[in-house]
């Protein structure tokens, strides 16, 4: 399936705007479009076994998703729902480079504080149990699964998925899904301008193991 992206965000500032809290089950964790005809990133995790989730935008409207795929092993789940008019955010598929500036976007802690944005840099390049992560320092936790890691440019490069913490809090230790890696495992095709910047982007960081 071919991702249709006609025109996309590439402002960090603007992307909270095409940022949702997903609300599934008991619990909720944050997911984002990346498809004019209104496909949505999220985690498995996040939706669960539910066939149908609830999205609730940055203007506080509400819409009903339906859950298309999941992939349970590599954490990523596929959600269609009405965009009504949200453009989607851009998608970088080439590697990402220790040191590069990232931000983060989802609902820590839930809906009340949906949309926090906040600032790191990638640390590393890992590979855990055999699939590659970006690590970085940006400052997520519960309610920030599924959420978009961004670079300088507004361009999603992953996905938010799990972090290392201990009894007196996070440790900045956080990981997060390729974007190409997310896309691939859910049968999907980049849009021609994530595919053009793949071709003649920046050199892949070579993965180390942790």
């Amino acid at each position: 399936m071919a991702v249709a992206a006609s025109k996309t965000l590439h402002s960090v500032g603007e992307a909270p705007k095409s940022v949702a809290v997903v609300f599934a089950g008991d619990g909720s964790g944050s997911g984002f479009l990346i498809s004019d005809d209104g496909l949505l990133l999220t985690n498995q995790h996040v939706v669960g076994s539910s066939k149908y989730v609830k999205l609730k935008w940055s203007d506080g409207t509400e819409s009903l998703g339906e859950v298309l795929r999941v992939d349970r092993r590599r954490d990523v789940a596929l959600v269609r729902a009405d965009t009504k008019g949200r453009l989607p955010l851009a998608l970088r598929t080439s590697g990402v480079n220790q040191g590069e500036t990232v931000y983060a976007i989802g609902s820590p802690l839930g809906e009340a504080l949906q949309n926090t944005m906040t600032k790191g840099i990638v640390s590393a390049n890992r590979v855990q149990d055999g699939q590659p992560f970006i690590q970085s320092d940006v400052a997520v936790t519960h309610g920030n699964s599924g959420g978009p890691l961004l670079d300088e440019k507004g361009q999603v490069i992953g996905l938010t998925d799990w972090g290392i913490g201990s009894d007196s809090g996070n440790l900045n230790l956080n990981f997060f899904i390729p974007i190409g890696d997310a896309l691939r495992v859910l049968g999907l095709t980049p849009p021609p301008a994530a595919a053009r910047l793949q071709a003649a982007g920046a050199p892949s960081a070579s993965a180390r193991k942790r």
